[in-house]
């Protein structure tokens, strides 16, 4: 058993390293490719899918994987976790022949490099061929791959390992129904809420998330932050984490909050154990959990009125008009702004899982068919009437403001919704764990509880799944009780 597990783990680190490369060519098209080279790059990440998925799905290496699964009583812990998830993995990738994962790779390639242009611009029409082919393609594998009760199914579990629309939507739908009772008594508490005014250099906006990155534990010796289209996080290797941002030069926070954000996603990866790198053991458990760290920064700290004191104090050092404009109070007043709007990203965090509903019912009828890639606008916009009661009136607004599904990312978007559910719940518990968190967060020091999420969420690994995670740390099954009592706590003094 000794060499096949010498043998397991030289390959996982030739599968990690192939992933490392391709994340660092799809880091460089979203963030320094030159307009022209989408070409080029999409032949490129095309040989790297290709490659990636032939050290996957290598016969001797699924033997290998096969034989230990059979004997994984007699491994040790962690072994055993990694072959149980590796099993697991294994299985969902040998479905997938590589010229079909190959020629996705490629067709999501030049979709998103469409999707940049055709965006600016607010051309639909360039894009929504690319779209339809993308959409074909995720039926494809949600057949290849196969399903017990639906086909969305088959993708949501590529980001929420166990996870069935027959239980997510639901949950989320019951949140969605729970927020929109509120929502209308909050807007109007928030309608003398002052508004971000004045000119923003974006070096120095980049400085000022920067500072209070790093006062969440975000380090510049193991990252970068750059500017790109849409805000993401990836890692190169467990010493190259790296997050981007944008920037609008008349409104400073929302660049700090998507810094935030990503700069959570980074803790989570630079938290996993180094010694277990390429390994489930060290890997995140799932997106659910991955968005619980990057939610859980944004806003149930970065949102607080503890951080909004430390913000405003730091504010001084890199805008120092808009810190004598503004009092911290005021400060936190406009960064919880509660009022529906068009954007996912901008949105506060009381609305924001309505966005998330909205995407996970379109998802559901673009995976059956029944909903066609030609009517996805008209769609789209009478979901955010309905929900939101507000209408886009473009196309870069409405149906093509995110990244996502022209990335080939379908069955991705419920993840933000359990994220901040997730978090909640363990805020809830690390605050009865951590006496002083609050005091600490106002004075900009985040250490402690970035060792509690490290000790209980970041080390772990994939030893537990999301729903057992979350179990053992708070005695709860995920709901979305903790959640709506925060937000209704938070809310409650205005």
């Amino acid at each position: 058993m000794l060499a096949q597990l010498e043998k397991f783990y030289s390959q996982l680190r030739r599968i990690y390293t192939l992933g490392c490369i391709g994340a660092l060519l799809d880091w460089d098209q979203k963030v320094t490719m030159p307009p022209e080279g989408g070409g080029d790059r999409a032949e490129q990440l095309e040989l790297m899918s290709a490659l990636s998925h032939q050290a996957m799905t290598d016969a001797a290496f699924l033997e290998v994987v096969d034989s230990l699964y059979e004997g994984r009583a007699a491994l040790a812990p962690s072994d055993f976790v990694n072959v149980r998830e590796m099993k697991r993995m294994l299985d969902r990738a040998r479905c997938l022949p590589v010229d079909f994962v190959a020629h996705r790779s490629k067709v999501t390639t030049l979709c998103y490099q469409t999707w940049t242009e055709a965006r600016a611009k607010d051309d639909w029409q360039a894009v929504a061929p690319q779209l339809e082919e993308i959409v074909s393609l995720c039926r494809q594998e949600a057949e290849l791959i196969g399903y017990e009760e639906h086909p969305y199914d088959a993708l949501l579990q590529g980001y929420e390992p166990g996870g069935k629309i027959s239980q997510i939507k639901p949950l989320l739908e019951r949140l969605g129904t729970s927020l929109a009772e509120i929502i209308p008594a909050l807007r109007e508490k928030f309608r003398s809420v002052p508004e971000v005014r004045g000119d923003y250099p974006e070096d120095l906006q980049s400085k000022f998330n920067l500072h209070l990155a790093t006062a969440c534990g975000y380090s510049l010796a193991r990252g970068r932050l750059d500017p790109t289209h849409h805000p993401f996080q990836t890692s190169l290797g467990s010493r190259d984490i790296r997050i981007t941002t944008h920037f609008y030069r008349n409104d400073y926070l929302s660049s700090v909050y998507s810094t935030l954000h990503e700069a959570g996603h980074a803790l989570y990866e630079a938290g996993t154990l180094e010694k277990y790198k390429g390994t489930p053991m060290g890997m995140p458990v799932s997106l659910g959990i991955h968005e619980s760290q990057s939610r859980l920064w944004e806003n149930l700290i970065g949102r607080s009125k503890q951080f909004c004191r430390f913000m405003h104090a730091t504010l001084k050092d890199y805008f120092p008009e808009e810190h004598r404009r503004i009092t911290p109070e005021e400060l936190w007043r406009m960064a919880n702004k509660v009022t529906p709007s068009l954007i996912r990203i901008e949105a506060d965090e009381v609305t924001y899982s309505l966005h998330v509903v909205i995407r996970l019912l379109l998802e559901e009828q673009l995976m059956t068919g029944k909903l066609a890639v030609k009517d996805l606008p008209d769609a789209w916009n009478n979901l955010y009437q309905k929900y939101l009661g507000i209408r886009p009136t473009d196309y870069k607004d409405g149906v093509m403001q995110d990244m996502h599904w022209y990335s080939g990312a379908i069955g991705y978007f419920p993840t933000y919704a359990l994220g901040n559910l997730y978090g909640a719940m363990m805020l809830k518990v690390a605050e009865r764990e951590l006496p002083t968190l609050w005091s600490d967060v106002e004075q900009g020091k985040c250490t402690a509880l970035l060792a509690w999420l490290r000790k209980n969420v970041h080390e772990p690994g994939m030893t537990y799944g999301g729903p057992e995670l979350i179990k053992r740390i708070s005695g709860q099954d995920l709901n979305e009780g903790p959640f709506l009592d925060y937000i209704k706590h938070k809310f409650a003094e205005i």
